[in-house]
């Protein structure tokens, strides 16, 4: 049975979790639980690291770094959230951590609900089911509105559900675009990464940002980002960066969703 691997561990961070839980304030960052948990863990006698860097990898090409909470006599991973109540997305999350670092057990523990929270994962590589990614894009182009080059946005499409099926959600920016560029290139897209994003002022360029995307064939741009809500991306400002490159279509993809979120934009 799966909920039975590293059972006496895992049972033994759950109790840890509750003893944090109920002698600290629901109102402490992250970082603050995250730092008591491992003092209750060591104080149990296991012995877990914190925020340890792990590579990630995207088709044999390094991609970026991420950190995670916790990780338990290196066996049992642990992500600390302060949140209303766990989602799909945390667990979904979990899983892909749990992918990076190649374990099969997680613990996700939630510090800010009225009362204790928390979620199981197990992952099993062997159950990986393949999904049909250019094929799903299909599907979501046929049921948008008509598009410019619908032959390349297909391909790009199909790029970007890729990524996501195979990173899944939860990891930085950084590492969702440069992850979208060697699929772009992969799929024989001539790609150039640009890392920001310049911005003027009644037509005088007053400064850029850092903002990493996509000049794909010369005739789109794509904006990976991974955000909660993609109502905090100002879409104006990306579609007058759009005129500044002389470039017709943009697609926003946004990898911090259950489901890829895509947005196109014209101007």
């Amino acid at each position: 049975m799966t909920d039975l691997l590293h059972k006496k561990l895992t049972g033994a961070i759950i109790g840890a979790y509750y003893e944090v839980y109920n002698h600290t304030s629901r109102t402490y960052p992250e970082y603050i639980y995250e730092r008591a948990l491992m003092e209750e863990l060591r104080r149990r006698g296991y012995q877990a690291t914190c925020q340890d860097e792990y590579q990630i990898h995207y088709k044999d090409h390094l991609v970026g770094l991420q950190r995670l909470d916790l990780m338990v006599v290196e066996e049992v991973m642990a992500e600390n959230k302060r949140a209303d109540r766990l989602t799909p997305l945390h667990k979904a999350q979990g899983l892909s951590y749990l992918k990076t670092v190649q374990k099969q057990v997680g613990l996700i523990f939630n510090f800010g609900a009225p009362q204790p929270e928390f979620d199981r994962l197990y992952f099993d590589p062997a159950r990986l089911a393949p999904q049909l990614t250019d094929q799903m894009a299909q599907t979501y182009l046929e049921s948008s509105s008509r598009l410019l080059y619908p032959d390349l946005t297909a391909i790009i499409m199909g790029g970007l559900f890729e990524v996501h099926n195979t990173l899944g959600p939860g990891y930085v920016h950084r590492i969702n675009a440069n992850a979208c560029y060697w699929e772009m290139k992969l799929r024989g897209l001539g790609v150039r990464a640009v890392k920001r994003m310049e911005v003027d002022y009644k037509g005088t360029l007053v400064g850029d940002i850092a903002f990493g995307h996509l000049h794909v064939e010369g005739k789109i741009m794509v904006f990976p980002v991974a955000v909660g809500n993609l109502s905090s991306i100002r879409l104006d400002n990306l579609r007058t960066w759009l005129r500044r490159n002389d470039i017709q279509l943009g697609i926003l993809a946004n990898f911090n969703a259950l489901r890829l979120e895509i947005v196109f934009l014209r101007v």
